[in-house]
């Protein structure tokens, strides 16, 4: 897979349109689209997060600025691979149409001691596929629940639009991303190999962000293909 400037894609379509081409959030300076239409779309969603006093909040703290800064350089650093494993753990081929819509992939993180790059700044320690029900009810246990996260969480796209929650510490962190086809490839996929990339994918990738192995995904789709001994069409 390709990997491209992130401040060149549009934060509600996920398309990579260059970064002289995607305008800048004038409020925040936080998010980028790549047409006003997509601006419009999310504005649902980015209206509670879009303040002018964000970065001032966040300078008045520096843990938490820190942290800011560092899961974004980790999820810009991680973003494409997380893709790939949010698809495989939603087994397309073996569920129900609309199981994007319904589903999110959510991983669980915490921050580890001196680092020494941004693919090891923080260990994965657990991750699943639940409703987005069940997500919000999660959080309302914890008392952990407000409006901006029941918007974002809430927000409807497509059947072939996958939604990844990143979780840290206070932080919460929402990605989409769109499947090229329509996602019908991966719905049309052999139903075997599927089931087997989906068999095991929070152990391999916590092995694969805890190892800061980006690439390991390669080694998880090898298992799964030798268990179902077929060749896969192309993720």
């Amino acid at each position: 897979m390709e990997v491209t400037d992130p401040k060149g894609r549009c934060n509600y379509c996920n398309i990579y349109a260059g970064r002289d081409k995607v305008k800048t959030c004038s409020r925040c300076r936080l998010v980028r689209y790549c047409s006003k239409e997509c601006q419009v779309a999310a504005w649902k969603a980015h209206k509670p997060r879009c303040t002018s006093s964000l970065r001032e909040s966040l300078a008045k703290d520096p843990e938490a600025n820190a942290l800011n800064t560092a899961l974004s350089k980790w999820i810009n650093n991680w973003r494409f691979e997380l893709h790939n494993w949010a698809v495989w753990a939603m087994d397309l081929a073996n569920n129900p149409e609309d199981r994007l819509a319904t589903h999110c992939l959510v991983i669980e993180l915490e921050r580890r001691p001196n680092p020494p790059n941004q693919s090891l700044y923080f260990k994965m320690h657990g991750g699943d596929i639940v409703t987005r029900e069940r997500f919000l009810a999660r959080l309302r246990e914890l008392d952990e629940l407000d409006d901006e996260i029941v918007a974002s969480v809430n927000e409807r796209r497509s059947n072939d639009t996958a939604q990844i929650i990143v979780i840290c510490e206070d932080l919460i962190r929402f990605l989409w991303f769109s499947l090229r086809d329509g996602g019908a490839s991966l719905r049309q996929r052999d139903s075997a190999f599927s089931r087997a990339l989906a068999q095991g994918w929070e152990r391999d990738l916590i092995e694969a962000i805890n190892t800061g192995q980006p690439a390991f995904s390669s080694v998880h789709s090898m298992r799964a293909r030798s268990k179902v001994n077929v060749v896969p069409s192309p993720t």
